[in-house]
């Protein structure tokens, strides 16, 4: 079984700043880091979580050993957002 990476960005938001997050992801996509799988962004009730599926949990810690500040948390603070960062295994991916 393929086991890749996943790490999520959540955070407290309105509609309208999960709309602006999904237009900075989208201009972003062309500079995503090469170990991105997918990336989505959900968002339920005032909140939203930018989660990323990496390769593997080896490509995702070399890339966090690399940068001072994730993407993720890079693209939230963009519009004013502190995010919650989780990390966690991803056992299947459709």
């Amino acid at each position: 079984m393929k086991l890749y990476a996943g790490i999520s960005f959540e955070a407290a938001m309105t509609r309208d700043q999960a709309e602006q997050l999904a237009g900075l992801m989208e201009e972003a996509r062309p500079t995503r880091p090469a170990g991105v799988v997918k990336a989505l962004l959900e968002f339920d009730a005032g909140r939203g979580r930018l989660v990323a599926v990496w390769a593997d949990r080896d490509t995702l810690d070399r890339y966090l050993a690399e940068v001072s500040v994730p993407r993720g948390t890079e693209l939230m603070r963009t519009i004013g957002l502190e995010p919650e960062v989780r990390r966690f295994d991803v056992l299947g991916l459709g």
